[in-house]
């Protein structure tokens, strides 16, 4: 996006962005995000400095005669340290609109910030790599990549993160080949009149392999319980074929009961007027 935005009048001060885009979040929602590297020696000006580019970025969303309606802005402060927040513990300080008396936040609160202290990373060297986020370990390679004295830590950190890297593509290695593998199975029913495959029914061990490369499927998105384990066992063929189409609708413990019960409930109105008729 535009990183200077234009001024209203003469005498307005002039705001540049060190870098603004958009993106969207996992669920679709539209961000505005805000990164700026900023100098710690400017620290006096740096919370209200902050708090301007971010409200210039809301009222920039603002047109006259519409609703105060605007993305959600994120912005991320990157700085060596905050002389402010030297009693906080760790490198990141998020902050956001809350209730003053217990920090509940804000109804629909769209504003957030985050602070990085870049200098506080060497404090994560008293923990075991293995114990490190995967931020952590990019925030830093980032601040120590120059420094020649912190490359015996870096060098382990990318052999850590190869072996980490390696496990993440056998993980979706394995979700590519499940998701080929449903719609191949959603291509065979698609081929053929469902009512004739299940007049005629299916092998067992077919019905059997579909449960389970479902129940493989929602293990990836949600925690299945021994319950939810057993619900889809119990399905019979037309409810399980049912589930199936809907599976990219399925993501929380919820969905699933939801889709659940609809299926079940469809399938018994259909019998039920079947018998009527």
């Amino acid at each position: 996006m535009n990183t200077e935005p234009v001024k209203n009048h003469r005498g307005e001060k002039g705001i540049r962005f060190d870098l603004l885009i958009k993106a969207e979040d996992e669920r679709g929602t539209l961000l505005v995000i805000n990164l700026e590297m900023q100098n710690y020696q400017m620290s006096d000006s740096l919370a209200m400095r902050s708090q301007g580019y971010l409200s210039r970025i809301v009222a920039d969303q603002l047109c006259v005669g519409d609703l105060y309606e605007f993305n959600p802005v994120v912005q991320v402060m990157l700085t060596n340290h905050v002389p402010q927040l030297q009693k906080n513990d760790g490198y990141l300080h998020d902050y956001r609109y809350t209730k003053e008396e217990k920090a509940i936040p804000l109804p629909d609160g769209r504003c957030r910030i985050l602070w990085v202290e870049m200098d506080k990373l060497e404090a994560l060297e008293k923990k075991p790599v293995e114990e490190w986020r995967l931020s952590e370990k990019i925030h830093y390679t980032v601040r120590f990549s120059h420094v020649a004295e912190k490359q015996k830590w870096i060098q382990e950190l990318s052999e850590k993160e190869e072996i980490i890297q390696m496990m993440e593509e056998k993980k979706m290695d394995f979700l590519r080949d499940t998701n080929l593998a449903l719609a191949r199975m959603r291509a065979r029913f698609d081929e053929r009149d469902e009512q004739v495959v299940y007049e005629k029914g299916i092998a067992q061990g077919r019905i059997e392999g579909q449960k389970m490369l479902v129940k493989l499927v929602l293990k990836q998105r949600i925690e299945l319980t021994e319950q939810e384990e057993k619900q889809i066992e119990e399905l019979d063929g037309e409810t399980l074929f049912d589930l199936i189409q809907s599976l990219d609708a399925i993501h929380t413990p919820e969905d699933f009961q939801r889709q659940i019960h609809e299926k079940a409930n469809q399938n018994v109105q259909i019998k039920q007027a079947v018998l009527h008729r």
